[in-house]
């Protein structure tokens, strides 16, 4: 249940996360700022208020954000991310925000992945400050989206990366990174405190994950497993920046799945196989 006289204000109200988030804002009944470059993209309701803004020019920020209780931070990503996501986070502070919840990246060895390490210096800065609300921090892994980001499935028929078939690789479903967001959001703030929460829903390999979208599709999905250097090309050719490609080109997976997500779901987390029954036509 949420405190009575909640306002909750909300950045990346329209994208796949936030997207889930909303609704169930809406649904409890609080009143709910969303932030948004493209207002028409905002869903209507008697308890949403929607202010027009952009990253570049925190004005509307600055002038909507008293009276606000908590703050779902969430910042596309862009080369200074962490200078954003502070600029955010002081100013929703200073404005008497009781409690932050940052959606922040899995912590990995300290600037080994610069994509990664931005997250860190937001976190690490917005936690330092003195006198603040609450520090909520989502730490999810591969979003199980990135896997069709390429379209070498729907294209090729093929899963391209450079492990080996049957390393395990860590995924999250972005509907489960919302939904543990939207409960936190509607639960005392006490509740959570300044927990960061690891955020891995299932792990699964390259043979398996070619194996369930073979099974859903009825096509043959096949693994490749390219050199690093071919991967890293095939990256940079799709667009990506010389960090990003990297990143992705040589990540590998750390963990198990999070033990404590059912309890922060209020149910299973997604297994890859039922997000991909699910999202079927994007295959």
């Amino acid at each position: 249940m949420t405190i009575e006289g909640d306002r909750i204000y909300l950045l990346g109200a329209t994208g796949r996360i936030g997207s889930v988030i909303l609704p169930e804002l809406i649904k409890a009944g609080v009143q709910v700022t969303v932030y948004a470059r493209s207002p028409a993209k905002v869903p209507k309701a008697e308890n949403i208020t929607i202010v027009q803004g952009d990253y570049d020019d925190l004005t509307p920020f600055e002038n909507s954000i008293a009276g606000h209780t908590r703050l779902f931070l969430l910042v596309a990503d862009r080369e200074d991310l962490d200078k954003v996501k502070i600029a955010f986070g002081t100013r929703a502070y200073a404005a008497g925000i009781k409690q932050l919840v940052e959606l922040s990246a899995r912590r990995l060895p300290w600037r080994s992945y610069n994509v990664v390490h931005v997250h860190q210096q937001a976190e690490d800065a917005l936690y330092a400050i003195k006198d603040r609300g609450y520090h909520v921090v989502l730490r999810p892994t591969n979003f199980m989206t990135n896997m069709t980001d390429y379209d070498t499935i729907k294209n090729d028929n093929r899963i391209v990366d450079s492990a080996d078939s049957d390393e395990q690789q860590e995924w999250i479903s972005p509907a489960d990174i919302g939904t543990v967001a939207a409960r936190i959001l509607l639960q005392p703030v006490e509740q959570h405190k300044d927990v960061a929460y690891e955020l891995i829903g299932d792990v699964k390999t390259p043979a398996q994950r070619a194996a369930i979208i073979s099974k859903l599709t009825g096509r043959t999905i096949s693994y490749s497993q390219l050199p690093v250097q071919e991967l890293y090309d095939f990256f940079i050719k799709a667009g990506e920046t010389p960090s990003m490609a990297y990143y992705m080109s040589t990540y590998q997976s750390l963990s198990p799945v999070s033990r404590g997500l059912p309890l922060l779901l209020g149910r299973a987390p997604e297994k890859l196989e039922d997000w991909a029954a699910n999202n079927k036509d994007l295959f």
